[in-house]
């Protein structure tokens, strides 16, 4: 399945349904397929951080992207989603080298990286992208 028919038959449904109240400024890593459903409920943005704990850009840039989020409150969630636990979620998303980052938007990815960033370069995505 295509990213662009996985946002039109998954995502752009889920955001358009209010049946779970989600906070917005969350960070949380994926324990389950159903909390994956669950993360694009609401009209929040969501970056979605594929990593995997073995990686080692994985584990400089988590940090980073944390703090990206927390810097931006009630604008942005932030969804961990370890490939080695969710493969399929990955491969839906095209993802083919780690760290990787989307950032989903109005049901459908609008941008993202590939490898990991600086803060100032995370920041300054993030700034573009929630304008």
């Amino acid at each position: 399945m295509s990213i662009s028919s996985f946002a039109r038959s998954v995502l752009r449904p889920l955001l358009r349904s209010a049946a779970v109240p989600r906070s917005i400024g969350t960070i949380s890593t994926l324990e389950s397929e159903e909390q994956f459903d669950e993360a694009f409920q609401g009209s929040t943005p969501t970056v979605i951080d594929f990593y995997a704990d073995w990686c080692g850009p994985c584990k400089q840039l988590s940090p980073i992207l944390k703090q990206a989020i927390e810097d931006h409150p009630q604008q942005v969630n932030l969804l961990m989603v370890n490939v080695d636990d969710f493969g399929d979620i990955a491969h839906e998303f095209d993802v083919m080298s780690i760290p990787a980052v989307k950032l989903v938007k109005e049901g459908s990815v609008q941008a993202g990286f590939v490898g990991s960033k600086p803060a100032d370069k995370v920041a300054a995505f993030l700034d573009e992208q929630l304008k």
